[in-house]
């Protein structure tokens, strides 16, 4: 008689079923859905009991990592192995695993952003500031995450987008192989390390699994930050006595309500949308090399752009424009062979 196998879900490898999704419950909680999962491989199926309120920051729910907790910090949520079948849960911001843990015996299911929060309630409030809470926008499980990386983002169309929180920065590797990053306090790259927008910035995204996003899509992650002044840099960077960008999440009220960093000044956000100028003047025509000749590669023979008649769309305003930065600001009439100093980068992806 042939032995029969029989495959319970959570005990082939890689399974994971959760009844919801983890969610932000206030400023320093969480509610986790039951469901089972697999940690470990084959035959290591684990029960994760529903969580109610749940503080990551309590001395029994972390592996100590979280005893400083600071703003811009990213915490990642892992089920363990315990003895009676059930799964416990730690909170890390280790990205690997938590301490005193091994990847035999635990599993990365999620995380959140630390981060200044804007509510609805306080869309375009210049007066309001911000606090620094478990951004709910930026909690994400293996069911519900956008499909790269999500950390440092934000969900900012449920179900189709997020977006990074941050400019992007370097992550130190050398070109063409630079990851962009979304990181607090990191100076966020731009026309000063010599990339193009229209031939290295897509170029950077993809590299992280991302993309640039579209102006649409710009509206939607800007809205409700307040506009800059001109004379100082309370809600956004952007007094016009400014000289050049400033580190990531510098201002303190520049937040919009999907918890956007930076999407009203400080740098212009290329967008993936082009415009065609219909002019053949030298004014808006570009010809031959002029446009591949630029940026990272530029003494690279890459071949010719030619009757290039079209300009590439900014977004949000840049580090001396006043009170033209804003959630509205846009540009159309940019040069796609710009290496400029005041445009850098903010990537998107599709949610998974």
């Amino acid at each position: 008689m042939a032995e029969k196998t029989y495959a319970i879900p959570a005990q082939g490898a890689g399974h994971f079923k959760l009844l919801g999704q983890i969610r932000a419950v206030g400023d320093m909680r969480l509610d986790i859905p039951e469901g089972i999962l697999n940690i470990g491989g084959n035959g290591k199926g684990y029960v994760l009991e529903s969580r109610t309120d749940w503080n990551p920051t309590d001395a029994a729910n972390q592996d100590g990592s979280l005893d400083g907790l600071a703003l811009g910090d990213d915490v990642y949520l892992y089920a363990v192995q315990n003895d009676d079948g059930r799964a416990g849960l730690v909170a890390s911001q280790n990205i690997t695993v938590p301490g005193g843990y091994t990847a035999d015996n635990s599993r990365r299911i999620g995380g959140f952003h630390y981060g200044r929060w804007r509510p609805m309630s306080e869309r375009y409030n210049a007066s309001f500031n911000p606090p620094t809470i478990i951004v709910p926008t930026s909690v994400w499980d293996l069911g519900h995450r956008p499909k790269c990386d999500p950390t440092g983002m934000v969900e900012v169309i449920p179900g189709r987008l997020w977006a990074d929180i941050y400019m992007a920065s370097e992550d130190g590797g050398a070109w063409p192989e630079t990851i962009p990053l979304s990181r607090h306090n990191a100076t966020p790259l731009s026309g000063t390390e010599g990339y193009s927008r229209y031939l290295d910035l897509p170029r950077l995204a993809a590299n992280a699994g991302k993309r640039l996003p579209t102006v649409a899509e710009f509206f939607v992650y800007a809205d409700g930050a307040p506009q800059g002044n001109d004379g100082n840099n309370d809600t956004a960077w952007s007094a016009t006595s400014n000289s050049g960008r400033t580190q990531t999440g510098a201002v303190a009220k520049a937040v919009s309500c999907t918890g956007v960093v930076d999407a009203a000044g400080n740098l212009w956000e290329p967008m993936l949308d082009h415009y065609d100028v219909g002019g053949m003047s030298s004014a808006d025509y570009n010809w031959s090399r002029s446009i591949v000749e630029n940026g990272k590669d530029a003494g690279q023979n890459r071949g010719e752009i030619y009757h290039a008649r079209w300009r590439v769309w900014i977004a949000g305003g840049s580090f001396g424009i006043g009170v033209q930065c804003g959630s509205r600001c846009v540009n159309s009439h940019s040069n796609p062979e710009s290496v400029a100093a005041a445009v850098g980068l903010r990537c998107v992806c599709d949610s998974l």
